[in-house]
């Protein structure tokens, strides 16, 4: 059975919005730009952080090549020469441990510990000196 009704009408469009006068119609909008969407300070905390993880990096790379007994050449001398800067100011809190062969220089874990904790602080002195308003409201 073929059905010869009509096809229904479609529907009618929206009526675009019209503010009733004298209501403003910004305040009814939300518009979010790259400087509200992000707190003032978030670049500098970034950068203090991408600095400790490169810091640390060098340190946990040169403490595995020490114990692993990688060879002074190339990239690893490279590392080598770093961390051991990178390490100096904590010479002597720890002496050097070997087992088996395997040179341990803990001055590395202590460095990186010190390096975390001391750029936690920083990110931590930028947070308040840039968050304004209620400091009790969560802050990413």
């Amino acid at each position: 059975m073929v059905s010869t009704a009509a096809p229904a009408a479609p529907p009618a469009p929206a009526a675009p919005y019209n503010p009733a006068p004298g209501t403003p119609y910004a305040g009814t909008q939300r518009v979010m730009t790259r400087s509200s969407g992000m707190p003032f300070g978030f670049r500098t905390r970034q950068l203090v952080w991408i600095s400790v993880v490169v810091v640390d990096l060098i340190l946990a790379l040169r403490f595995a090549f020490v114990a692993a007994g990688a060879h002074d050449v190339g990239f690893v001398a490279a590392v080598y020469r770093a961390g051991e800067a990178l390490a100096y100011p904590f010479r002597g809190i720890f002496g050097t441990t070997i087992s088996g062969g395997h040179v341990f220089q803990w001055v590395d874990l202590v460095a990186i510990a010190i390096y975390t904790v001391a750029a936690w602080i920083v990110s931590r002195l930028v947070l308040i000196a840039t968050v304004h308003g209620d400091r009790s409201a969560p802050v990413f």
